[in-house]
């Protein structure tokens, strides 16, 4: 097959490594070796009308499929990379830099030390895997010579989570699945901070409205309100996650999400606040009392409460990034749970 017969296309993990498998098989792919995708050669009609290449670049660190807990119905959720929240309990802190810094999964590392041939000396073993991230240059050899990594696959040993790409060519990667979701479902933005990329997030928005395809955005309401009032006329659904508070030691926010929330509310936009139960923090009584009265301001009469993620943990072990936050207690967990659920909220249910 010609590499002029096909086009790169992201389906799932599985692909990707039955791909890696099949590579010492296949003569002619060196296309699927030097893609900035896992995929699978797939024939396609393209969707993108206008010049590829006048296209922006964006950023991403994954790609979800077929999710109901990012706005209505089932969606194709992308995960821009970049945030400014620097939230203490941020669950995702390979997400906040320009770049995801190398993930490193022990539990799926076999010790064979292929990886320690690095030329930047990266990878040590003394005797376990050591990895010194502020040697590595990114440049992904190390995932090659791994035997239980491919690029762009989560749950390899090695990993770099962030992608370049076009806005055209990521908009042709997730549009089929916002056919198979239907029209009750569509596409949301997520992160990090989706409009940090502000530009490449608009044009991704105005394809997925210009096929008719509901638009969500999930943002923490701390970029700037110009921000949001450029992104409104293409957003169907904000995922607001009212910040008022980002950590112990940073300064509090419930002025700037009250001039979103207004300027949001301005253009009549739809909004539904999501509150992270965060023991701690989000409990306060004084941030509850800061909450209610923004919710009770802008008549936001529904609500979505983000359980804790019990796996928070998770990236900061990969990514080598310090925990700021020690993990809470279940005590502490059921505290704070039973604290909203005495508030009373209508909750917001997905159908």
């Amino acid at each position: 097959m010609k590499n002029n017969d096909v086009i790169c296309w992201v389906l799932s993990p599985e692909f990707g490594m039955l791909i890696k498998r099949c590579r010492n098989r296949i003569g002619d792919a060196n296309h699927l070796k030097n893609s900035n995708t896992t995929a699978l050669s797939t024939m396609h009609t393209p969707l993108y009308t206008s010049d590829p290449r006048d296209s922006e670049d964006v950023r991403i660190f994954d790609i979800g499929v077929f999710s109901k807990c990012d706005g209505p119905g089932v969606r194709t959720v992308v995960y821009f990379q970049g945030c400014n929240a620097d939230c203490d309990w941020c669950h995702s802190p390979h997400s906040r830099l320009h770049r995801s810094p190398l993930l490193y999964n022990v539990n799926a590392c076999i010790g064979c030390g292929r990886c320690g041939s690095c030329e930047n000396a990266v990878h040590s073993f003394t005797p376990t895997h050591r990895v010194d991230r502020s040697l590595c240059k990114r440049c992904g050899m190390c995932i090659e010579r791994c035997p239980r990594s491919t690029h762009n696959v989560k749950g390899s040993a090695l990993h770099l989570a962030t992608t370049t790409m076009s806005v055209a060519s990521l908009f042709e990667q997730i549009a089929p699945y916002t056919r198979l979701s239907g029209a009750s479902g569509g596409v949301t933005l997520s992160g990090g901070e989706a409009l940090l990329q502000r530009s490449a997030a608009l044009e991704l928005l105005s394809l997925c409205k210009q096929r008719g395809i509901h638009t969500a955005v999930e943002t923490s309401g701390l970029l700037p309100t110009e921000t949001y009032r450029a992104a409104a006329p293409w957003v169907d659904l904000w995922l607001f996650g009212m910040r008022v508070i980002t950590g112990e030691n940073h300064p509090r926010h419930d002025t700037h999400i009250d001039a979103v929330l207004s300027e949001l509310s301005s253009v009549s936009a739809r909004i539904l606040p999501r509150i992270p139960l965060i023991p701690t923090f989000f409990d306060r009584e004084d941030v509850i009392e800061s909450l209610l009265r923004l919710l009770n301001r802008y008549n936001l009469e529904e609500v979505c409460l983000n359980p804790w993620n019990r796996d928070y943990d998770l990236f900061y072990k990969q990514s080598g990034i310090p925990l700021r936050m020690p993990p809470p207690t279940d005590d502490a967990i059921e505290s704070c749970r039973k604290r909203f659920a005495s508030l009373n909220l209508n909750l917001y249910e997905n159908n």
